[in-house]
C-alpha cells in the first residue's frame, strides 16, 4: 500500500513527519511518500495513494499587527475538497495531533472530534481502551511525553486508547467512518519524542494499514 505523509510547519509537525515517514518505510508492504506540498490532495496523485497522514492541521493561528489573533485555514478550497473526496471515496485519513486543534465545520465530521484547550503537557500512561482491534494488536501501555486534549467528540467513535487527568479518562485514539472511507485520529504528537516510542510507532502503523484497508 501507498502512503502520503504530509508534512507541514503547523503545530510542529514538520519535525515528526520525517520519523513517521521512515517507520512506516520499515513496515511489510507499505511505501510511505513525505511531502510538504498540499497541492498534490488537489491533484490527481492523489488517487494513487490509499491513506493521507496529516498532522499541521486544518486551521492556524495568524496574529494581527495590531494584537489579535485570527484562525486560518491551513489548506485553500480545492486542497480541502481534494482530501474530502478522497477519503468520501474509500480512500484512509490518518490526523495527528494538532489536526482536530480549532477546528469547525466539516472537518470535525471527518475527524469525529475536536478541541481548544488542554492541560500543560506532562509524562503519563496512555491506557489501551479495545485490545480487540486490529490498531492496538499487541499494543501493550505506555508512557509519553505529550499533551492530554480536552477533546469533544462524536459518541459513534471508536475509542482505542485514553489517559487520565482530573479523574476522567479523555480519548487519545480513536476510529471512525467517513462515506466509503476509514479515519484514524490520535491526539498525541505534539513533538517527535512521540513517535520515537516503538508503542506508539506500532499503534500508527497499525492505524495507518487499518485506514488504507489492509487489516479488519
Amino acid at each position: 500500500m501507498k502512503i502520503l505523509v504530509l508534512s507541514g510547519a503547523n503545530h510542529g509537525f514538520e519535525q515528526s513527519a520525517p520519523i513517521i515517514h521512515d517507520f512506516l518505510n520499515a513496515a511489510d508492504g507499505v511505501t510511505s511518500v513525505l511531502t510538504d506540498d498540499a497541492g498534490v490532495l488537489a491533484s490527481s496523485e492523489l488517487g494513487d495513494y490509499d491513506a493521507v497522514v496529516h498532522g499541521s492541521g486544518f486551521t492556524r493561528a495568524v496574529r494581527q499587527p495590531d494584537g489579535p489573533v485570527v484562525w486560518e485555514s491551513v489548506l485553500n478550497d480545492a486542497e480541502e475538497d481534494g482530501l474530502f473526496d478522497f477519503v468520501a471515496n474509500g480512500g484512509g485519513f490518518v490526523g495527528i495531533h494538532g489536526t482536530a486543534w480549532c477546528i469547525g465545520g466539516r472537518a470535525v465530521g471527518l475527524l469525529g472530534g475536536h478541541a481548544n484547550w488542554h492541560p500543560p503537557g506532562d509524562t503519563f500512561t496512555v491506557d489501551i481502551e479495545n485490545a480487540d482491534h486490529a490498531i492496538t494488536a499487541g499494543v501493550e501501555p505506555f508512557e509519553v511525553e505529550d499533551e492530554i486534549y480536552m477533546s469533544a467528540w462524536d459518541p459513534t467513535i471508536d475509542i482505542l486508547a485514553t489517559a487520565e487527568w482530573s479523574g476522567r479518562n479523555h480519548p487519545l485514539a480513536w476510529t471512525k467512518s467517513h462515506g466509503d472511507g476509514r479515519v484514524f485520529y490520535t491526539a498525541l504528537g505534539h513533538g517527535p519524542g512521540t513517535f520515537e516510542r516503538p508503542a506508539m510507532q506500532r499503534l500508527m502503523t497499525q492505524g495507518v494499514v487499518w485506514a488504507a484497508g489492509g487489516a479488519a
